[in-house]
């Protein structure tokens, strides 16, 4: 069984763009989690539109087509997050195509489709994350970001990256025609999955994300993390966290 907890809040922004969803959904079966959260982009509140959109695909195509599966290998898993990230981009896109106040919105994805066991997929656009936290910390997304292809090319170093001054620019994020998520497989065991927007990371470092979550209760690692983020993040800040 799969146990999580989850909070956004404004941080240092005027409003909050992100948007996220936790959902259990039952198939012919077993369950399936649905974890994710978007961190809009884009001016005149369509930041705020584009991750609210692209969450509500996501959920709505994966409940739409999970109906008819007997069974839901990693396979499967991920054929239903591909479709789910296509259709949200397509969505996204429209509308920043046919409303002129919503031109260029976008937005980064994280999420991952969970079963019972553990077991599943992580899909990625943007510069939200994914990690794996137990006795070491492990990134499981890489950035879709300026500064990450920087760090790619050995210009700068993974620690000068994240003082950066362009480190918010980002180079792949649903709103882009004919973009496609990383997927990676996981596995929980032990150790609790941890997603989050960059207002997160701009006030935690890595070891100090770990610090607090193995230190934590499943249902506080989401108000702990909050409470020691927000002083230093100048962002909205917004978590998930899941065990098993």
């Amino acid at each position: 069984m799969i146990t999580y907890c989850s909070i956004t809040d404004i941080g240092g922004r005027d409003n909050n763009e992100d948007a996220y969803a936790t959902i259990t959904l039952g198939h012919l079966s077993g369950k399936l989690h649905i974890l994710a959260v978007a961190d809009g982009l884009g001016g005149n509140e369509a930041g705020e539109i584009a991750s609210k959109l692209a969450i509500n695909e996501l959920k709505e195509t994966i409940s739409r087509n999970i109906g008819g599966y007997e069974k839901v290998p990693i396979e499967v898993i991920k054929e239903l997050l591909a479709k789910a990230y296509s259709k949200a981009n397509e969505e996204v896109c429209f509308q920043g195509n046919i409303l002129p106040e919503r031109k260029n919105m976008g937005t980064t994805l994280v999420a991952a489709l969970l079963n019972d066991e553990g077991k599943g997929v992580v899909a990625n656009l943007g510069d939200s994350r994914a990690y794996l936290i137990g006795n070491s910390i492990q990134r499981i997304t890489k950035d879709h970001s300026y500064v990450q292809e920087l760090v790619d090319k050995g210009v700068i170093t993974p620690e000068e990256a994240a003082v950066h001054p362009e480190k918010n620019i980002v180079t792949k994020i649903i709103g882009m025609e004919g973009v496609e998520p990383d997927f990676s497989e996981i596995e929980l065991g032990k150790d609790t999955l941890l997603l989050c927007s960059d207002g997160l990371i701009d006030g935690l470092n890595d070891e100090e994300i770990k610090q607090v979550v193995i230190s934590s209760e499943i249902e506080d690692i989401c108000k702990n993390l909050l409470k020691f983020s927000k002083p230093k993040s100048r962002d909205n800040i917004t978590v998930i966290a899941a065990r098993r």
